[in-house]
């Protein structure tokens, strides 16, 4: 579903707390990772910040995505994985297993890290999928981590030797199940990563410009699990030095995703990837519809695709491309066409995506525009062309390899 409008605006004093409570909790970090040079240390510091981040998402986010069962589901997910991140290091802290041996710490660390990573991942898999889990991403991990630890705890029993003295069978047990942990976060990172494609392709068809913004915080997310699952298993066997430095590095890779994740909620990034989302649905079943009554044996029919090439190139005429803020729908009912027809069109002439395709345009629009008025600022060549000036500054020497005023110096030799 699409939030309404009325729930949409950010208030100033939402996005003043956000950033209060980022600075706040950076600066803690900061003086915790100034402070850290024992095991302890870091145990304390990493405790600490997780609970002011597990605070942050139950208290602060808005009323709204409380009320959405998707968004607040995600919510929970969070909180439990941090939490369970900052139980891990509380029972580190109290027990010292570390400096027992390297292998009891693993105990700890295995115990709580698998359903930790496994619950981040699940936090972007639920908001990419809308809800729509199958049952083996929800609950396959639940059952490999009981597996694991049923035969680790197993293992250990029989072992029969104290924590410090266990043996080389209780260590390469250890080793498997942290592979095994490798497997199965790669897996998860494997889908998040594929439906994040199918989230940009849709935002792809959707909007005029590109919006890469909205789905940067869910990449940085599957890029710290997807590390995770290649560093973890190697180094929570490793000295003390080593922990401590890559600790450091992996939880401010957390730290940013959590603020990310906390932006994407107080912003409107999530009612545009639900708009852009809800449209490739829309696209998806008129075809169906169309198919199924008849009407039209493929999108890509040479009668069809004449039809709708007619079509644009009479609003192309208008001049309606250069309107700033256009949609696929928008674009769609204003040829009196169905969007789908309209998407199919544009990746069957050659084009990756609306977006690409208007950009194109534009572009072509402002070439012309600065080759005839070499006196417009660069604004008013914006403004015409649907651009922000920022934007097109960019996407121009993007497209063309030079900066606006280098292309009318071109032009003029």
């Amino acid at each position: 579903m699409v939030y309404q409008n009325d729930e949409q605006g950010v208030s100033i004093r939402q996005i003043n707390t956000l950033f209060v409570v980022f600075f706040g909790i950076f600066d803690t970090y900061l003086y915790f990772c100034s402070q850290i040079k024992t095991m302890k240390e870091l145990q304390f510091s990493i405790l600490v910040l997780m609970t002011l981040m597990c605070s942050a998402l139950i208290l602060l986010l808005p009323s709204r995505v409380k009320r959405d069962v998707v968004s607040n589901r995600s919510r929970w997910l969070m909180v439990g994985a941090l939490g369970l991140i900052g139980v891990q290091f509380l029972v580190q802290y109290i027990t010292e297993f570390r400096a027992i041996g390297v292998t009891p710490a693993v105990l700890i660390n295995l115990t709580f890290f698998i359903p930790a990573s496994a619950l981040m991942s699940l936090t972007v898999l639920n908001l990419e999928r809308q809800g729509h889990l199958r049952s083996i991403e929800k609950w396959g991990w639940l059952m490999g981590w009981l597996t694991a630890m049923c035969t680790l705890a197993i293992v250990v029993w029989t072992d029969g030797q104290p924590l410090d003295h266990l043996s080389e069978r209780v260590h390469w047990t250890e080793v498997a199940i942290s592979f095994l942990y490798t497997v199965m976060q790669m897996w998860y990172s494997f889908m998040q990563f594929r439906e994040l494609r199918r989230m940009e392709e849709a935002i792809e068809n959707y909007y005029d410009r590109e919006r890469k913004g909205l789905t940067r915080w869910m990449k940085h997310a599957i890029a710290v699990n997807g590390l995770m699952a290649v560093f973890v298993p190697i180094l929570i066997f490793g000295p003390n030095i080593l922990l401590i430095v890559y600790a450091l590095t992996f939880f401010w890779g957390i730290f940013m995703m959590w603020f990310g994740f906390m932006r994407y909620f107080t912003s409107n990034d999530i009612k545009h990837v639900q708009e852009a989302e809800e449209n490739a649905h829309e696209e998806q079943m008129e075809a169906q519809m169309e198919e199924k009554t008849g009407e039209l044996a493929s999108a890509l029919s040479p009668d069809s695709m004449q039809h709708v090439n007619q079509i644009v190139e009479r609003w192309l005429t208008t001049g309606a491309y250069l309107q700033a803020g256009i949609t696929n729908p928008v674009a769609a009912r204003a040829m009196n066409i169905p969007r789908y027809q309209l998407t199919a069109w544009v990746k069957a002439s050659g084009h990756t995506s609306f977006t690409r395709w208007i950009t194109s345009l534009r572009i072509e629009e402002a070439k012309r525009v600065l080759r005839e008025h070499s006196d417009w600022t660069n604004e008013a060549v914006a403004d015409h062309c649907g651009f922000s000036r920022t934007y097109f500054q960019k996407i121009f020497k993007q497209e063309t390899g030079v900066a606006p005023s280098e292309y009318i110096l071109q032009s003029r030799s």
